[in-house]
């Protein structure tokens, strides 16, 4: 009996370039949309806490609106919904927490 991969038979895919190429970039989709993500809810933490000017506020609506219709244009693109990479509002609450977590001395 043979072992089914090893240094005589190594283990082979058939990965086809258009297709691996298509999942790296709805992997980069993804994480780019978590990172958009953050940058909003930080934005409104911001804008709550009355840190920016009328203008800033302005800038800041125009350009997180621009980023997300070029977003949308990237999903359609590498055929990723909004939903596909929505984290729940837990998730991205513990991403921007304002309190560190406890570091444990040992």
């Amino acid at each position: 009996m043979t072992a089914p991969w090893g240094p005589d038979n190594p283990l082979r895919f058939n990965i086809d370039p258009e297709d691996a190429g298509r999942g790296l970039g709805r992997l980069v989709i993804a994480l780019l949309e978590i990172v958009r993500q953050l940058l909003e809810r930080q934005a409104l933490r911001r804008v709550d806490a009355g840190s920016l000017a009328p203008d800033e506020i302005e800038r800041l609506g125009r350009a997180l609106l621009e980023l997300d219709v070029r977003f949308g244009e990237l999903r359609e693109i590498f055929g990723v919904s909004a939903e596909d990479i929505r984290l729940s509002n837990d998730h991205l609450d513990r991403l921007v927490a304002t309190d560190p977590p406890p570091v444990e001395k040992g």
